[in-house]
């Protein structure tokens, strides 16, 4: 398979791995196109999303967690 791939139209979501023993895990994907987030990822554990950049959405995990945390 020959083909280019442009990560230039990425954007970034914060999901919420759900776990029963600790606290939940939030990870930081991209994704193409907002469909294809929601195609791959449960609506419920989608905690924000539409951010152009890795470092935006890792702030947008810590100020959950903090919130959470309060």
């Amino acid at each position: 398979m020959n083909g280019m791939v442009d990560f230039s139209g990425l954007r970034y979501a914060v999901i919420e791995a759900l776990r029963t023993e600790a606290d939940p895990e939030r990870l930081i994907i991209a994704y193409p196109t907002e469909q294809a987030l929601h195609n791959v990822i449960a609506a419920r554990c989608i905690i924000a999303f539409g951010f152009s950049s890795r470092e935006e959405a890792e702030v947008s995990a810590r100020a959950c967690v903090s919130a959470a945390a309060a």
